[in-house]
């Protein structure tokens, strides 16, 4: 049972999330940081209501209309998520309505983001062993059911505090992005360009995939999250892989370039629901854009005869098909060789897509 005092400050903390451009796990931390008596248990009792809230917002707004989020939360408490069985399609999936109609399989992909996400974790050496160690320190696991090094925690806990964790046995990764990243085909000793590597996650299991063997290049526009990922790597072991700051001149060419494009993210929603309201369509077109002016760079970068590989957490056509073909429209050079989507109804992880095209 959630107190009367953290209603009321998740009550605020959610008009704060409605009015702001921030998102909310920005906002909640923010909160959380300033009043630093608000942890463990607690913490874990706030984020739980607001989530919560955030993921029924369209529901409760239908059921209670012009009514406050303190007056929301307190029906929440007495009678759960509100049944809306005349409610439009929009409105029981959760999602802005316009948003709709760029989504392929709407009516089966959206309800499969209504339930939070577990947390998946990727073995960064032997699975079995790496679940016998969290085993040890009182964290269950069930192993993924495609990913070879994946583990579900059976129950959340602050993983990155266990013993496990800090020796380098397991990192934090979503099924489909262990998919994604097993399916794009990178080998031993080749050379690869993660080029839009953010904290490094991809070039860690492809450094794992390649077994340590071959050279991985990592860049970011964002140096903070990119400076995180040296110690990632020295705590997997890893030693192939070398961050760069700077978007180099393109006469190293590789033999695949990654392009891991910064997206609307709405493949994430499980795990982010408030995104997919804080989105626009003229935002949306935004992001294609940029995404279209990444990949006119990164292509610059790749062998002939070898590979780019697009990818998106997204769900849109616009990101995902429409994208590829405009890019091959401008760049005739190269064919598909790959294009698929990891859906969230049928594989129960995030939502990604994925294609691998080849330069000839």
């Amino acid at each position: 049972m959630v107190s009367d005092n953290l209603t009321e400050i998740a009550a605020d903390l959610l008009e704060k999330i409605d009015a702001k451009a921030a998102t909310a796990g920005e906002i909640v931390n923010a909160y959380t940081k300033a009043h630093r008596h608000i942890a463990g248990e607690e913490r874990r009792r706030l984020l739980s209501t607001i989530f919560g809230a955030i993921r029924a917002k369209a529901r409760l707004n239908y059921a209670l209309p012009n009514t406050s989020w303190a007056q929301k939360l307190a029906f929440l408490t007495q009678n759960g998520i509100p049944d809306v069985p005349d409610a439009p399609d929009w409105v029981k999936w959760e999602t802005p309505e316009w948003l709709i109609d760029h989504i392929p399989d709407a009516a089966v992909e959206l309800p499969a983001l209504l339930d939070p996400a577990p947390v998946v974790l990727r073995a960064t050496g032997n699975r079995n062993q790496a679940a016998a160690a969290l085993a040890a320190e009182g964290i269950e696991t069930i192993e993924t059911r495609r990913s070879p090094y994946g583990l579900i925690l059976k129950e959340r806990c602050a993983v990155t505090e266990s013993k496990a964790y800090k020796k380098g046995l397991i990192d934090i990764q979503d099924e489909g992005a262990q998919l994604v990243a097993l399916d794009i085909g990178v080998k031993p000793h080749e050379d690869v360009f993660d080029f839009c590597a953010g904290a490094g996650g991809k070039s860690l299991i492809f450094a794992q995939i390649m077994n340590n063997k071959g050279f991985i290049q990592a860049y970011d526009a964002s140096f903070k999250r990119l400076s995180e990922l040296n110690g990632r790597a020295r705590r997997a072991g890893i030693s192939i892989i070398k961050p760069v700051y700077h978007l180099p001149d393109p006469y190293k060419k590789f033999d695949h370039v990654v392009v891991d494009a910064p997206c609307s993210g709405l493949g994430t929603v499980r795990r982010t629901p408030d995104i997919r309201w804080k989105l626009n369509e003229k935002q949306l077109a935004n992001i294609v854009q940029k995404q279209a002016e990444i990949l006119a760079t990164a292509q610059e970068y790749v062998k002939n005869g070898h590979y780019l590989s697009y990818i998106t957490c997204s769900l849109t056509r616009d990101e995902n098909e429409s994208q590829v073909a405009a890019f091959l429209k401008r760049f005739p050079r190269f064919i598909v060789q790959k294009q698929k989507r990891f859906s969230p109804a049928r594989t129960q992880t995030d939502g990604f897509f994925l294609c691998v095209m080849q330069k000839r």
